[in-house]
């Protein structure tokens, strides 16, 4: 995500016991991590994204991870 001069990160990671999703914000000393049950991380996710956008940030990539 990109707003003004900034860059920011949201990421998932899901495994079969649990699933965080860790957003890295140039404004925070250190990213943040919140951990969910497997079944619930997709659509929080999708949350944190949307107020995002509705706070200013653009998306730059929302798919797939690359890998290379």
């Amino acid at each position: 995500m990109t707003k003004n001069d900034m860059f920011a990160l949201v990421s998932m990671a899901i495994t079969d016991d649990e699933a965080s999703i860790t957003t890295v914000d140039p404004r925070r000393k250190e990213p943040l991590v919140k951990t969910y049950e497997p079944w619930l991380a997709s659509s929080e996710y999708k949350k944190v994204v949307r107020l995002s956008v509705r706070n200013g940030w653009r998306v730059i990539y929302d798919g797939q991870p690359l890998w290379g």
